[in-house]
């Protein structure tokens, strides 16, 4: 592939010239796409060869978080490529360019901490299949997800021939998210047209999902080959289970990209805004509320509260704009608290440093 077919463009040129860094520094440098994610070190194309790079020195352990790190789909500026090339050694990741958009989740576990999920991505494609697995809740939160990154959401109805009556369920999903596309796909029939309509070239497209929703199966639809295994759900529950351990980048036939996700079975937010953006017809009602910053829950003149107790909007949907509103609400209070907490440590830190220093210049006095 050449680097035009992976997203390459003027604009990413231009970021390029503009790195820090003298004249001969910048002439020795090859641009790269990310594409699998290691511990401290990387899988990257320049579009005739994968190559293996490194962060140098202390750059991994130096990191405020993992946002601060490359990420599957950032492009990179590597050095020594050659040799890395030719087998000679690894290449080192001298600068990561400044991304035009990021997913980010709230890592698993109790840790206050982001997560990135793909960088510089332009469509993300929500995969849910025709069976038990639909769930209107979730697909809110990668609506979300989405919103907060800058990208494109489809969602994509898999395994459509599971179903009695597909249209029903994508006018389901359409209430759900109104105005966002729905592409109705079923790689048993080979069908996923609906999905490479939004994959041109240069076009970067995300997979995401629950386990077994079939995300795996479309990616080895869509690249003509079998690159990813599959592993069909349970039958007892219609449950997925994981065959995406990883991130990874694939090239498709045509010039797109596509970033294939292990499944999520929870999805918590890790939102720098609220989610208003995924909730525009709640936000529309609103406006017609007595109050400007009426919170929907025991106001007087609540049109919001009025319209899903008379039918005009699903309740489960407002529950669902307070329960994400909250969530978010809480993940900046423990946001703030962990920037409080390190900006205490650091504080604590310096002192002993200073005193150090105060004791060995009284011992040379």
């Amino acid at each position: 592939m050449s680097l035009d077919d992976l997203g390459w463009d003027a604009r990413w040129a231009d970021a390029a010239h503009a790195a820090p860094g003298d004249a001969a520094d910048a002439d020795a440098l090859v641009p790269a796409r990310v594409i699998i994610e290691h511990r401290g070190a990387y899988e990257a194309t320049d579009g005739t060869a994968t190559l293996w790079a490194e962060l140098p020195g202390r750059t991994y352990y130096d990191a405020k978080d993992k946002r601060e790190l490359p990420a599957v789909g950032d492009w990179v500026l590597l050095a020594a490529a050659d040799a890395a090339r030719s087998g000679g050694g690894a290449a080192l990741v001298r600068h990561v360019l400044p991304r035009r958009s990021l997913l980010v989740r709230q890592a698993a576990g109790a840790k206050t901490a982001p997560q990135p999920i793909a960088a510089n991505v332009d469509v993300g494609f929500i995969v849910t299949s025709a069976n038990a697995d639909l769930n209107p809740r979730r697909i809110e939160r990668y609506l979300v997800v989405l919103a907060e990154g800058g990208v494109r959401p489809v969602i994509v109805l898999s395994k459509a021939d599971l179903a009695a009556a597909p249209a029903d369920l994508v006018a389901e999903l359409a209430a759900i998210a109104p105005g966002v596309d729905v592409a109705v796909t079923s790689a048993s029939r080979g069908d996923a047209d609906a999905l490479r309509a939004h994959l041109g070239r240069g076009v970067t497209g995300v997979l995401i999902g629950s386990s077994g929703v079939g995300k795996s199966t479309l990616l080895n639809l869509l690249i003509g080959r079998d690159v990813m295994s599959t592993r069909p759900v349970r039958e007892h529950d219609d449950r997925g289970r994981h065959t995406t351990t990883r991130r990874e980048l694939f090239s498709l036939p045509g010039g797109a990209v596509l970033i294939d996700t292990p499944g999520m079975r929870e999805l918590s937010l890790w939102g720098e805004d609220d989610e208003a953006a995924e909730f525009l017809d709640i936000e529309t009602l609103a406006e017609q509320c007595r109050f400007a910053d009426c919170g929907h829950q025991a106001e007087p003149g609540c049109a919001v509260r009025e319209a899903a107790e008379g039918g005009g909007l699903d309740p489960a949907r407002l529950a669902s704009y307070h329960k994400l509103g909250a969530e978010l609400a809480a993940e900046e209070r423990r946001r703030d608290a962990a920037a409080r907490a390190e900006e205490k440590r650091r504080g604590k830190v310096a002192q002993r440093g200073l005193r150090a220093r105060l004791r060995d210049k009284g011992r040379k006095d």
